[in-house]
């Protein structure tokens, strides 16, 4: 996922992947062995090459959440899931995009005059050609940021606690807390030196190559340009949607923080 508004995915193959999908129209399924949990129908919008790999950029159309029968598929979203934000259409797509594990990472960027750190999920690593993709909103701060020095940090939330996560992700970028507020300590980066925590067990550098609007979010492209590995073992906090967790064996990770 890169884009909430409109909803939109990337979505990158190998040259012998694509020759076997017509890319202007496909159909997305996400399982659980073989559960179906979600399926969505998408249209192609741009399709471009980059190192090792063929990058498809689309739209959704349609999206169809499986978890539940259909009666209790229409009371989850039309009544239990109902907000003043969104229509039920828009609930559904988003409930089928988190219908898997997304990973939650911490990007941290610095300037002379500026820093901020928060959590986000509308990202994705392309393994093999050392690119990185980000949907930031248009409406962040920081965003203008990046796009003038074209540098950020990707951590990953290896023993960072779900409590932390998401006081980094509260406040607004036009006035987040200073290096000292923050609450772990930070090591500057090794290329940057932008500051990182210290309960990561890695981070990725990265160069912004091009950026994209899609719509409400601004898609970030990026090469890595270091990789920095402070533990062997590492591990990361997942973002799930909420029809997924009810029918799935994950344990809520604020179990362990209560």
């Amino acid at each position: 996922m890169i884009c909430l508004d409109p909803f939109c995915v990337a979505i990158w193959l190998s040259a012998e992947e694509l020759s076997k999908i017509d890319p202007a129209n496909v159909n997305m399924q996400i399982r659980d062995g073989a559960a179906l949990r979600a399926s969505l129908v998408l249209s192609l919008t741009e399709k471009t090459e980059e190192k090792n790999c063929h990058l498809l950029l689309l739209k959704v159309e349609k999206a169809k959440c499986h978890q539940y029968n259909p009666v209790s598929h229409f009371v989850l979203f039309y009544y239990l899931l109902r907000n003043k934000t969104s229509k039920y259409k828009e609930r559904e797509t988003i409930s089928a995009l988190y219908s898997y594990p997304r990973n939650v990472i911490v990007v941290s960027y610095k300037d002379d005059t500026y820093f901020n750190i928060f959590p986000m999920d509308i990202q994705g690593y392309i393994p093999g050609s050392d690119l990185y993709l980000l949907g930031l909103r248009t409406t962040n701060i920081t965003l203008e940021k990046i796009l003038n020095t074209k540098k950020l940090v990707v951590c990953d939330t290896d023993t960072i606690d779900v409590k932390t996560i998401y006081s980094l992700g509260k406040h607004l970028s036009a006035a987040p807390p200073k290096v000292e507020e923050l609450p772990f300590k930070t090591i500057n980066s090794e290329l940057f030196g932008f500051p990182v925590p210290d309960l990561i067990g890695s981070y990725h550098e990265i160069e912004i190559i091009r950026h994209q609007k899609m719509g409400y979010h601004m898609l970030l492209v990026g090469r890595i340009v270091n990789t920095t590995k402070l533990k062997t073992d590492t591990a990361s906090l997942y973002h799930i949607g909420y029809l997924e967790y009810k029918k799935s064996s994950y344990r809520e990770a604020f179990q362990d923080v209560y």
